[in-house]
């Protein structure tokens, strides 16, 4: 007897793959352990793959073509201006907890960090020929040309991030409108999906949607987490991070402590 099994992966760039593989049935061998054992080899000659459900083959996501050069970027805030539907100190909090929905999605190892306030205003309010870039990756509040509650700017390169198909992006601003009657809830499910910009994902074609976090309308108020196929597309840009390295038997790993600095 002839048994079949298939494997559909993804890998950076983004590339999906379909494989199909076959196995003979032996008197006496366990077929459930010997497939398992030829999928885990053949998944092993694809490093940073991600194996799919067989419901998840087909790509949604979208990508502008830009990703960080390292799969990590800064943020500051300022919140001069913010929302008066909540109190400051709980609209800071979902802004952060929206940014970190990202961090590791998938295993990517991709984050971002939190710096702290500034008082440098941000220069994205959705009218892309006032503005442009100052060194300083910004979140904060203001009124937004063409009515969105929320919009993210980046500015890229002319050069491609090494080994990949994507330019690299060098700083992205990110404003909320202020008069909109947010809950917690739903101002960390905006953030999100603003921060899902500022890593590389476009909005998900709407004729797929709802149900992803990168598709716009009321979606983007919705999920205060990645859904797969957003971090899916978090994969194509970034890959899965490698393990880090083991710890030998009696020995402890450094902890090295600093000021923290931004990565840009």
């Amino acid at each position: 007897m002839i048994h079949e099994q298939t494997i559909d992966i993804v890998l950076p760039g983004p590339v999906f793959g379909h494989i199909t593989m076959y196995a003979l049935d032996e008197p006496g061998v366990a077929m459930d352990e010997r497939l398992a054992e030829g999928r885990a080899v053949m998944l092993a000659r694809f490093p940073g793959a991600v194996e799919l459900d067989p419901g998840q083959v087909s790509a949604q996501f979208r990508l502008f073509g830009v990703r960080w050069p390292q799969p990590s970027t800064s943020w500051l805030y300022n919140p001069a201006g913010s929302t008066p539907a909540m109190d400051p100190k709980s609209a800071t909090e979902a802004i952060a907890l929206g940014a970190a929905g990202w961090d590791n999605a998938g295993g990517s190892g991709f984050h971002f960090d939190y710096l702290g306030d500034t008082d440098i205003p941000t220069g994205c309010n959705g009218d892309v020929s006032s503005y442009g870039p100052d060194g300083v990756n910004a979140v904060g509040w203001g009124h937004i040309v063409g009515g969105y509650l929320g919009y993210s700017c980046y500015w890229r390169g002319t050069s491609l991030v090494e080994n990949t198909p994507y330019f690299a992006t060098q700083e992205f601003d990110i404003v909320f409108e202020p008069q909109f009657p947010y809950s917690a809830a739903t101002l960390r499910a905006l953030a999100l999906h603003e921060f899902g910009h500022s890593l590389g994902l476009d909005h998900t074609e709407p004729a797929l949607c709802p149900g992803r976090a990168m598709c716009g309308g009321n979606d983007a108020l919705t999920y205060s987490s990645p859904r797969q196929d957003d971090i899916n597309g978090v994969i194509a840009l970034y890959g899965v991070a490698p393990p880090p390295p083991a710890v030998p038997p009696g020995q402890r790993p450094y902890r090295v402590t600093g000021p923290l600095v931004a990565r840009d």
